[in-house]
């Protein structure tokens, strides 16, 4: 093991230098500290440095470690946390100018309660669009996030600066949040591991029947032992679930069956940008590693027959419409001009409207559990294409959460969807999704391990961020034509 620069081992190469004396919590921390100064003026992926009282945690950790107390697997670790996590101390801006001067959080939400609580260090908030409401990384505070693997393109969002500061080797795990696919579409276009979890998995602030935290991280395991972390009830969230926390024994991917394993495979929506040929590829190059292993494998037709989506967007829209009301004249003005004139479509749209835009969509989530049931896994895109410029709010400015075709909708039905990479194209890491059903998180990331244990590729990390390089058009999915 190679401690030279401790950000490039895995946790579990941390904890055993720990033990060995070969390595502390403080090395630890001053070495992601060290990447932040080397790399994050390009990336743009910290939004606040909570350096001081870091340092506090990781010498705290290290007594612990050095008298055999230790917390757990996290215990000094470093991760970081989205500006949308609130944590004591700490800014929470949500990503908009306008809350430059809000006061500094006064409490923890769950998921900083639970890492501070497990000994990790918890370093920085991570960057991330107005409001959260963008699956890309330009925000009126902290300007344009990019993509270490190619600068040019965007880490995608909403939990932007978390993927794009792991993949560059700033910290171990990550926590997003995803509402539409925002810790999924990030690790996609990062190469990262990822989870939405079952809705009330894992407890959050405010509390939201579609809005989840979720773990990232560069490794399944690394995911995993964050996961084990952050789930278990909490009563400050209503829809938190019961039950103890998902552990880490119970993910592991020796427990899986695969010959018992029955895997849709979902390539076509029905609507929405198609699928870009490289993408289908390592789709179906997955699909064929689990049927060759046993698995019991199909192709599954197209989810809709029409474009359930202008719905849901209109949801998205008042969503992002009352957050921009809550501000003063002066807040709106500085709110990013994409975000306000794409919220104020909500203007005028009537109560009984809005109730028959929550009925559509109810129903189409009901149409993706039903034809989701016959399997116990589906495996997908978590993109339509390889990515997208990284000054671009989205694949569609007028609709810029549209592209999320492939990752949306798990979030209306509660079930946990997983992501890992599986394949590399144009210099671009390419992940695929895995979706169970409801409360089956373990054996998601059991699949999401054995695929990670048997893609056939490696991924060198972009440690130091890969000069900007602009792929040909053909490669985005902006340039696409309706499916």
């Amino acid at each position: 093991m190679d401690l030279t620069d401790p950000t490039t081992v895995t946790t579990a190469d941390l904890r055993s230098a720990y033990r060995a004396g070969e390595l502390t919590p403080v090395d630890a921390l001053e070495a992601v500290l060290h990447r932040i100064d080397a790399v994050d003026g390009v990336l743009n992926s910290i939004a606040y440095l909570n350096s001081s009282e870091a340092r506090e945690q990781a010498e705290a950790s290290a007594t612990r470690w050095a008298t055999g107390d230790q917390l757990g697997p996290l215990d000094g670790v470093p991760v970081s946390i989205k500006d949308s996590v609130a944590s004591t101390g700490t800014p929470w801006r949500h990503g908009a100018a306008a809350n430059r001067r809000v006061p500094d959080s006064t409490f923890d939400a769950p998921p900083a309660a639970r890492l501070k609580e497990a000994g990790a260090i918890v370093f920085a908030k991570t960057t991330m669009p107005d409001f959260g409401m963008l699956a890309s990384g330009v925000s009126s505070l902290y300007g344009i996030v990019r993509n270490p693997w190619n600068l040019s393109m965007s880490p995608g969002g909403s939990s932007a600066g978390a993927g794009a500061s792991l993949a560059a080797g700033i910290g171990w795990a990550a926590v997003g949040s995803d509402i539409a696919g925002s810790v999924r579409l990030p690790a996609g276009h990062c190469g990262l591991v990822s989870l939405k979890p079952t809705q009330g998995r894992i407890p959050h602030l405010a509390p939201s029947t579609v809005r989840s935290a979720g773990p990232m991280a560069r490794t399944v395991a690394e995911a995993t032992e964050l996961l084990s972390v952050l789930s278990g009830p909490d009563a400050r969230d209503l829809f938190s679930l019961p039950g103890g926390a998902v552990r880490v024994e119970q993910c592991m991917p020796d427990l899986l069956n695969l010959p018992g394993l029955r895997v849709g495979v979902l390539t076509d929506m029905g609507y929405g940008p198609g699928l870009h040929p490289l993408v289908k590829r390592v789709v179906r190059a997955a699909a064929d590693a689990l049927s060759a292993a046993g698995a019991s494998v199909e192709e599954m037709e197209a989810l809709f027959d029409h474009n359930p989506y202008p719905a849901l967007d209109r949801l998205f829209q008042v969503r992002a419409r009352a957050e921009w009301e809550s501000l003063s004249e002066a807040g709106r003005d500085q709110v990013l001009p994409e975000i306000s004139e794409w919220s104020s479509r909500a203007v005028g749209i009537t109560g009984a409207q809005h109730e028959n835009d929550l009925g559509a969509v109810a129903r189409s989530a009901a149409q993706v559990q039903q034809a989701l049931l016959p399997y116990d896994m589906v495996l997908s895109p978590i993109l339509p294409g390889l990515g997208h410029r990284a000054e671009m709010v989205g694949l569609d400015p007028t609709a810029p959460l549209a592209h999320c075709s492939f990752t949306c909708w798990h979030n209306q039905t509660g079930a946990p969807a997983a992501t890992v990479p599986f394949g590399a194209e144009e210099g671009v890491p390419v992940g695929v999704q895995i979706v169970g059903r409801r409360f089956d998180d373990a054996r998601v990331m059991q699949v999401a391990g054995w695929l990670e244990r048997h893609r056939t590729i490696s991924l060198a990390w972009p440690v130091i961020p890969v000069a900007a390089d602009p792929l040909e058009p053909a490669l985005f999915a902006s340039e696409y034509q309706e499916a």
